[in-house]
């Protein structure tokens, strides 16, 4: 994904849509169980919740952090890419005018940019800093 995400136009909706994926399967790989409902995996049923390394967490990090900074290049090469009218140029005070109102701004792709990864994220930093998944009994390591 990160490496062919750069050589295509960029399309927010579907990446977006298919990283939330990866980040669901991610986070639940880490986990043992689904994120999102909480069942069990299939393999993890006998109570084992070993599911990856120290070092397969440390490059699932690698790459999440990665894409996250190939998904926003490659959505900024976009919008760079658009051209520009006379109309569009703008001085600093209008372009301080113009973002001080930043909510007006900012639409659905961008906050899922922002999010790309976060589940991931969210648990590998729970397991790579203590070695235990918050409300988990047992360590993973």
């Amino acid at each position: 994904m990160a490496s062919y995400l750069p050589s295509f136009p960029a399309a927010p909706k579907a990446t977006l849509k298919l990283l939330k994926k990866l980040d669901h399967a991610f986070s639940s790989l880490l986990k043992g169980e689904d994120s999102i409902t909480g069942d069990i995996l299939p393999g993890f049923e006998s109570g084992s919740k070993k599911v990856m390394s120290r070092t397969d967490m440390v490059r699932v990090n690698s790459l999440v952090q990665s894409t996250r900074v190939i998904v926003v290049e490659a959505m900024s090469k976009e919008i760079e890419d658009e051209p520009r009218s006379p109309s569009s140029e703008h001085s600093d005070t209008d372009m301080d005018e113009i973002y001080g109102d930043i909510e007006k701004y900012v639409d659905e792709d961008d906050m899922g940019i922002a999010t790309v990864y976060a589940d991931t994220i969210t648990v590998l930093g729970d397991l790579l800093q203590t070695g235990v998944l918050p409300g988990s009994g047992s360590g993973h390591r």
